[in-house]
C-alpha cells in the first residue's frame, strides 16, 4: 500500500536555507511566548500566595488577641470564683456556729471579703 492510498503525507524538508531559518525563527519565537507565559504564570500564583500569607498572618494577630482577651477575662472570673467560695466557706462557719459571736464574726469576714473588690 503506498502513502497516498493509506491517506497519510509525507511531510517534506524545506530545501532552502532562508525556509530552514524561517522554521527555527518561528520555532523560537514559539518558545520565547511560551517562556513568557508560563512566566506570566509564576507570577500571577506567587502573588496569589503572598495575598494569602497576608490574610493569614491577619488572621494570626487576631486570634492572639482574642486569645489575650479572653486569658485575662478568665484570670478575672477565677479570681471571682475563688472569692465567691471564700465567702460561702465563711456563710457555712456561720452556720455551724455554736454562739451568737461565732455566727456575727463569720459574717462580717464574709462582708470583708465581698468589700475588699
Amino acid at each position: 500500500m503506498s502513502e497516498q492510498q493509506s491517506g497519510r503525507r509525507r511531510m517534506e524538508l524545506p530545501k532552502k536555507k532562508e525556509d530552514l531559518e524561517k522554521i527555527v525563527e518561528e520555532v523560537e519565537e514559539r518558545e520565547h511566548e511560551h517562556y513568557h507565559e508560563h512566566e506570566h504564570y509564576h507570577e500571577h500564583v506567587h502573588e496569589e500566595i503572598e495575598d494569602v500569607v497576608s490574610v493569614l498572618e491577619l488572621l494570626v494577630d487576631s486570634l492572639n488577641a482574642n486569645y489575650k482577651s479572653l486569658e485575662s477575662t478568665v484570670k478575672v472570673h477565677s479570681d471571682e470564683i475563688v472569692r465567691l467560695y471564700k465567702v460561702l466557706a465563711k456563710i457555712v462557719e456561720a452556720c455551724g456556729a455554736s454562739s451568737e459571736e461565732e455566727k456575727v464574726k463569720a459574717l462580717r469576714e464574709a462582708l470583708s471579703i465581698i468589700s475588699a473588690s
